[in-house]
């Protein structure tokens, strides 16, 4: 379970300085953070190298050898949920390293936050966009896409049985890593089971196990949605 945020910008140095800043402070405040970004060595361009940084106490390096897809990076993390910043990527939610009037222009509907690291870059950025934010408003809008993806999993119904006083404080929470979806009690996940032709009734219990393993497998598949709702699976056990 992870969340995507890209961090794009004209100069590497600037998107790498923004990433690891924007990292570090996401961490200090209790997120699961991991970046992921390219190996720009000659060497490494031939190999395809990415390399994945773990920002916690201790940071883990891994080189791919061969073409990462976003699909794939959900397998590189525990069950914990994750915010991955990931260098350059524009197709998906992403902050702006700007420092030039190219960067400025880069923004769109896809673009979250624009930080300005050049007098030129805010002067023009603070003329148009209402997009301009620091490191702390980068943040912020940062959080925000996590926690609005942790809510597409909920049932949004504000019941309280979860122990939290609203569903936003439990996706809040899971977004930190400190709960799971499966603590909320009215999420509707129906999961039918049927063995050799017949239906084979399952608890709540054994419902969500069902998902989250599935879904656990699922992320690590090319080609597999993002957010899949209804999946089909059919396995002969020999």
């Amino acid at each position: 379970m992870r969340t995507l945020i890209g961090v794009v910008g004209s100069k590497r140095e600037a998107r790498l300085k923004l990433m690891c800043e924007l990292g570090a402070k996401l961490a200090d405040e209790g997120y699961n953070v991991a970046l992921v970004f390219h190996e720009e060595h000659e060497a490494a361009k031939s190999l395809k190298v990415f390399l994945v940084a773990n920002v916690l106490k201790t940071s883990t390096f891994i080189a791919v050898r061969s073409k990462l897809n976003l699909d794939d990076i959900g397998g590189l993390f525990s069950s914990k949920w994750h915010l991955v910043l990931v260098e350059g990527r524009k197709s998906i939610p992403h902050v702006i390293a700007a420092t030039s009037e190219a960067d400025v222009n880069e923004v769109d509907s896809k673009s979250i936050a624009i930080v300005p690291l050049s007098d030129e870059a805010r002067r023009l950025a603070t003329s148009w966009t209402s997009k301009v934010a620091d490191i702390y408003g980068a943040t912020k809008a940062i959080q925000k896409v996590v926690v609005e993806d942790v809510m597409k999993l909920l049932a949004l119904e504000d019941c309280g049985k979860c122990g939290f006083n609203s569903c936003r404080d439990l996706a809040e929470a899971i977004a930190r890593g400190e709960e799971s979806p499966i603590k909320c009690v009215e999420r509707r996940e129906g999961v039918r089971l049927v063995v050799n032709g017949e239906h084979v009734p399952l608890n709540q219990f054994t419902s969500k196990v069902f998902v989250q393993v599935l879904r656990g497998l699922l992320s690590v598949l090319k080609g597999v949605p993002r957010d899949p709702r209804k999946v089909s699976l059919e396995a002969e056990l020999y």
